[in-house]
């Protein structure tokens, strides 16, 4: 019987807690503009710093090795690292921006306007005239083409502001990442100050798992999405591909995205190749497929050992919410984030497994 009544008081204080949450969901909705500034606020705040915060594991370790041979003060190294990365950053983009350019170029200057050509000219060799249906269809294609162009131009006018606070956090992200690496003792001693005292060990704990499940994550897709990107640039070379350097940058880049990166990235390259004829579109899509397994068979088990080791389905979800929350930040941090929940999840099990083996409360 006493079981039972706890049984109904747990129920009912689950049921209490989400009529709580629903109604104060409710509320909140009735004040769009104010929790609208409120969203704009944390992301303002949150963008800089999660990148520098994530972009902090990958250069961290070399900081530390640093410190083991010796080199001193940590300013220091962290400025020859800044400079040696920046420099390593910029002999990059000097050498592949000219030719990205170029390629960019003959897309949009010489190969669209020749499609669009080309299409036209086909569609007046139809003689729509003669056909109503056809001629109506054609009319009404245009009419939404013109109005989509106009909603993205309009779309772009507006975001103007959005743009500009999205440059002014990549600003900001080397400053704070200039700090995270300076102070990262001192940052460190601060959140352990604010722990309670018998949650201090745990903290510690958590931490350390973290850094390593998340560093080595973090580093490897680096690597992987290098990596990736050259075989895909060299596979389009052998195909054949024109503007082969841009269209690997493109899978190299959505590569970030597990899962569905490569499937994006062959999004433009096979729309290309419909259009052009260069090369045959099934040859992209079979190249494509290839770069996928390569990444999921090759590259992450021997790089990353699929450290975080996350469901797809748990990782396409986390895409979808961070993604409708956040934008493409979100998209790019949902699953490190989705990681570190997963540690947290896991610390706390193994810590209430302990506490039911020992019959003691932490």
């Amino acid at each position: 019987m006493q079981l039972s009544d706890q049984r109904l008081n747990k129920i009912i204080k689950i049921l209490l807690i989400i009529v709580l949450i629903l109604g104060s969901l409710y509320i909140f909705s009735q004040f769009d503009g104010f929790i609208g500034s409120i969203k704009g606020a944390l992301k303002a705040v949150l963008v800089p710093f999660s990148i520098a915060f994530f972009i902090n594991f990958l250069i961290f370790p070399l900081v530390i090795y640093a410190e083991d041979k010796g080199l001193r003060p940590r300013w220091l190294i962290v400025s020859i690292l800044y400079l040696l990365i920046f420099g390593i950053l910029g002999v990059i983009f000097w050498q592949i921006i000219p030719l990205v350019s170029e390629q960019l170029e003959d897309l949009f200057l010489r190969k669209l306007p020749e499609v669009f050509n080309d299409i036209t000219g086909r569609i007046n060799d139809l003689d729509l005239e003669n056909s109503p249906m056809l001629s109506n269809i054609y009319e009404q294609t245009q009419e939404g083409i013109q109005r989509y162009l106009v909603s993205a131009v309009t779309t772009v006018t507006t975001s103007v502001a959005n743009i500009a606070s999205f440059v002014f956090a990549l600003v900001l992200t080397p400053i704070i990442l200039f700090y995270f690496l300076k102070d990262h003792n001192q940052i460190s001693e601060g959140f352990y100050k604010i722990v309670p005292l018998k949650y201090k060990d745990h903290f510690i704990e958590l931490i350390k798992r973290i850094n390593d499940s998340l560093g080595l994550y973090i580093r490897g897709q680096v690597i992987i999405m290098f990596g990736i990107g050259v075989i895909s640039t060299l596979g389009y070379t052998l195909i054949g591909l024109d503007n082969a350097v841009l269209f690997g940058l493109i899978v190299g880049l959505t590569n970030i995205i597990p899962y569905i990166g490569a499937t994006i990235a062959a999004i433009v390259p096979v729309t290309y190749s419909l259009f052009t004829g260069d090369v045959a579109w099934y040859y992209i899509l079979l190249l494509n497929l290839g770069f996928q397994f390569i990444e999921g068979n090759i590259l992450q088990p021997v790089i990353m050992s699929k450290q975080l080791d996350i469901h797809p389905l748990l990782i396409l979800a986390a895409i979808l919410g961070f993604g409708s929350l956040f934008g493409v930040i979100g998209i790019i941090f949902a699953v490190p984030i989705t990681g570190v929940i997963k540690v947290c999840i896991l610390y706390y099990r193994e810590l209430k497994e302990k506490n039911e083996i020992e019959g003691y409360e932490v």
